[in-house]
């Protein structure tokens, strides 16, 4: 867990101790009121942060680069020697210099990008 995950986590305990503090206080009713108020506002806040996200597109770069021979030999093995990516992937990629990727008997070789 990096230190801003940490950060997040640890903010977020604090949260649910301060308003289970609060709602221990108040009658059914009041907490009632509170508790609507308060998860309407988390709400708008969620997907603030959702939709920010979203549009914010950050995506890192790969560089692949120098790699090693491969072989793959048998039906569903799969040798690699560059990049294989499972969904989308945002950002930069390069790939350059990659070795012989070889696929006997059925297999799969790579030796650039594979988006699967």
């Amino acid at each position: 867990m990096s230190g801003r995950q940490r950060l997040v986590a640890g903010l977020t305990g604090l949260a649910v101790a301060a308003l289970a503090g609060v709602f221990c206080f108040l009658s059914w009713d009041r907490a009632n009121q509170v508790a609507g108020i308060v998860s309407a506002l988390v709400g708008v806040v969620a997907l603030g942060a959702g939709v920010l996200a979203l549009m914010s597109g950050r995506g890192g770069s790969v560089r692949i680069a120098n790699t090693g021979p491969a072989t793959a030999v048998g039906t569903g093995s799969h040798a690699n020697t560059g990049l294989t990516a499972q969904g989308s992937v945002h950002g930069s990629m390069e790939v350059d210099g990659t070795a012989e990727a070889r696929a006997e008997d059925g297999g799969r070789a790579n030796t650039g990008h594979d988006q699967l």
